[in-house]
């Protein structure tokens, strides 16, 4: 927190850290936390987050576009239904707690962009 407090009075091109660059950093950092952990009506649910949670659930989402990437460049398809993805997933053991926050998170982050109600496009494939 301090480096952050620092940081922020460098922006403002002091060298001097005051309590209002602590109290903007305390800000910034609830913004953050609100956007990580609250769903699509603004409800805090501290068991989500983009990821998952942690450094496992950010592999398993690489894994997971890359094997879609995979399966794009091989059946020259980048257009995924929701039912294809929970299989591709359940194929290669992804260990979620909501498969659908897991896909909301991908296509939050531009891996996948939702083009219906049941089906996804992925970004990543070119």
């Amino acid at each position: 927190m301090i480096h952050l407090t620092e940081a922020r009075a460098r922006l403002d091109l002091r060298e001097t850290a005051t309590a209002k660059d602590a109290q903007d950093v305390v800000e910034i950092f609830k913004h953050s936390l609100y956007d990580a952990y609250s769903d699509e009506m603004g409800t805090i649910d501290f068991n989500r987050s983009q990821n998952g949670s942690g450094m496992a659930s950010q592999s398993q989402a690489r894994r997971f576009v890359a094997e879609l990437n995979r399966i794009a460049e091989t059946t020259f398809n980048c257009l995924f239904t929701t039912q294809q993805l929970k299989d591709i997933g359940k194929r290669m053991g992804i260990k979620v707690t909501c498969f659908e926050d897991f896909i909301s998170s991908l296509n939050y982050q531009n891996y996948l962009l939702k083009k219906g109600q049941k089906s996804y496009q992925l970004q990543t494939f070119s």
